[in-house]
């Protein structure tokens, strides 16, 4: 078995992409040849010097660093320099034996890389790590009026609605590209296998996509160490970890820990800082924090809030806090909610909602309370915790499948 792994980045940036990096890695470890295919360096070093990876990066901007708008409008819709390296790429591998798995292709690569892998008779799987698959926002949510979008993708509702963060002629352009891959390319319904990050999120693009096609949750790995539950009962600041954005809702807690008066951290940056800062007063805002001191942070919290807006695939952050023992204070409408139990790892409360927040931020005054949801967030992830490990043995697993189905089909 081969792998060549898809994915705009070379560089762990965070969320998907370090998913994507991580497995690269960890398959080569395995013994397996992998071939990490990217546009955007430069080229982590840990990807370096690993036996049995091959990384190949077209060294290409992101679409929207881009300052030659045209040239990012052309290359966001079919890259093809990025088409034309994998195509070469393809040539040397064994279309019986390998495996394509796009993981983010829409910052840089395009729905090129994923036709020109389909179209030379390459088994194709892509993990969900969002909806771009068949929502042209990525998202299935309207920014201007911070809700969830109930339109069908692609349809005529969806065509007239103004959901893009930017302007409606880049939804007019997000349209036309996912047009392109779903329609003329047919991306969405040639892929071999979908693999969803959680059942919430497959729950959401199941109904889009064609029937018949395997999809299978694969838990994605999460970066921690068992050094026992925090002590959250002499903890007393509430933290915030993400980006600055409406749709992640920072903003929602900031309002609720000015009302509260209870010590708040963000953690992040972005177009929401300063917004952030005049809303609650006396936050702290560290920025973008290493790994380690990110869980410091995290260590030293009553609770983690997780106040998305949207539908969050999966929210790796609340998984992290309950590996801690630290109480997650999750709203109902992203998948979190589905792995933190209300009431007893943590506390739900209704998106978007200041009062909601406040209420179940208050109900943590009581250090009893506290000490019980994150003794039991603890419990509940380390009895079955989410390693890097078990989450290449559950890709080996979909790979094996999608080989064996397709000898099965060539006879």
């Amino acid at each position: 078995m081969e792998i060549v792994v898809i994915n705009d980045n070379a560089t762990f940036n965070g969320g998907s992409s370090n998913v994507a990096l991580q497995s690269a890695i960890a398959l080569a470890e395995r013994g397996l040849p992998v071939t990490l295919f990217s546009a955007v360096g430069p080229v982590a070093p840990e990807l370096q010097n690993v036996a049995h990876l091959n990384v190949v990066c077209t060294h290409q901007r992101e679409i929207a660093d881009d300052p030659n708008r045209f040239r990012a409008f052309i290359q966001g819709v079919w890259n093809g320099p990025a088409a034309m390296t994998l195509a070469k790429l393809l040539a040397t591998k064994d279309p019986t034996r390998t495996i394509v798995h796009a993981h983010v292709w829409m910052r840089a690569l395009s729905p090129a890389v994923l036709a020109i892998a389909l179209d030379r008779g390459f088994r194709v799987t892509l993990t969900a790590h969002d909806f771009f698959a068949v929502c042209p926002s990525g998202g299935f949510f309207v920014h201007d009026r911070k809700q969830i979008c109930q339109r069908r993708p692609l349809s005529a509702s969806c065509l007239v609605c103004n959901c893009d963060r930017r302007a409606y002629t880049h939804k007019l352009w997000r349209f036309a590209r996912t047009a392109l891959q779903n329609g003329w390319f047919k991306v969405t319904s040639r892929i071999h296998h979908y693999i969803g990050v959680s059942q919430f999120s497959i729950d959401i693009i199941k109904p889009y996509l064609p029937s018949g096609i395997p999809v299978t949750i694969v838990r994605n790995p999460v970066n921690c160490s068992d050094a026992g539950p925090a002590p959250v009962g002499k903890n007393h600041p509430f933290l915030f970890v993400g980006r600055f954005s409406p749709e992640k809702g920072a903003d929602v807690f900031a309002a609720a820990a000015s009302r509260t008066n209870v010590p708040a951290i963000f953690v992040g940056a972005g177009e929401l800082a300063s917004t952030l800062r005049q809303r609650c007063l006396h936050g702290s805002f560290p920025g973008w924090l290493p790994q380690r001191e990110t869980t410091g942070a995290l260590r030293q919290a009553r609770a983690l809030v997780f106040p998305s807006l949207w539908l969050e695939t999966l929210g790796l952050s609340a998984i992290e806090a309950m590996a801690n023992g630290v109480p997650v204070i999750v709203s109902d409408g992203c998948a979190a909610s589905a792995f933190v139990k209300n009431e007893v790892s943590g506390l739900h409360f209704q998106s978007g909602s200041v009062e909601s927040l406040v209420k179940q931020i208050r109900r943590l005054s009581d250090r009893t309370f506290a000490e019980y949801l994150g003794r039991n967030a603890y419990d509940e992830y380390w009895k079955d915790p989410w390693t890097l490990e078990s989450h290449t043995n559950e890709l080996l697993s979909v790979y094996e499948q999608i080989l064996r189905l397709a000898a099965v089909e060539n006879g």
